[in-house]
């Protein structure tokens, strides 16, 4: 949401956001990217702590939207912490007649994270173990400023949007090139079926900056309360 902000920008966007919310007569949902600063979002942008992580599910008709929290402080990686699966795993029991949308900042490894697997959700198989068995909509994310669409686990559907900032190829392993970019996704659902389009509002062809990659490996060790 925001690049390093204070309390007083997660105010100020919250208030924007109440603002959205007014004129367009619609629902709002944030999540945490790994550019924010959770102690200030939490001070600035929520009414009360949530604690160790900030999540939240959204009911609309027969589609249950569950909105989690990957980031991890000091970390470029996502994880899901062991008390947020579970809480997950429970509202997913307690509601298997409801098509369940995930929404997280960081993909799930799947064919097209090969060369990100740095930098993506580091515990993907303790999320697959809690989707398995459920009905499931999709799972969508963004943080690689790359698009991508791809099936894990159940034949669960994941799309990956680009970045309103700037987009970043990743087809080199070891040098990510950086090009001027900007795009948005519009999620489709109707009667549990669901189409994404993507956006496109610019592409430069011109390289702006270029990332070097020593290693494109998992990150080794967990942080601690994430194991």
């Amino acid at each position: 949401m925001i690049h390093d902000g204070s309390a007083d920008d997660y105010q100020r966007l919250h208030a924007i956001i109440h603002t959205m919310e007014a004129e367009f007569d619609c629902h709002v949902r944030v999540i945490l990217g790994n550019h924010d600063r959770r102690a200030a979002f939490y001070e600035g942008y929520l009414p009360a702590d949530p604690g160790p992580y900030y999540a939240s599910r959204m009911r609309i008709g027969n589609n249950d939207f569950y909105f989690l929290d990957s980031k991890v402080s000091g970390y470029e990686a996502g994880w899901l912490a062991p008390q947020q699966l579970q809480w997950l795993g429970k509202h997913l029991r307690q509601a298997p007649t409801k098509r369940a949308f995930l929404f997280l900042h960081h993909p799930l490894d799947g064919p097209t994270m090969t060369n990100m697997h740095y930098a993506i959700l580091q515990n993907t198989p303790a999320l697959l173990s809690v989707l398995r068995g459920h009905n499931l909509g999709g799972v969508f994310s963004g943080h690689v400023h790359f698009v991508s669409s791809y099936l894990i686990g159940d034949n669960i559907l994941n799309v990956v949007a680009g970045s309103a900032a700037y987009a970043i190829d990743c087809h080199d392993p070891h040098h990510h090139y950086v090009h001027e970019g900007s795009s948005y996704q519009i999620i489709t659902i109707d009667r549990g079926q669901v189409g994404v389009t993507t956006r496109q509002l610019l592409h430069g062809k011109a390289v702006i900056d270029e990332l070097t990659i020593p290693d494109t490996k998992f990150v080794g060790r967990a942080p601690q309360g994430y194991e």
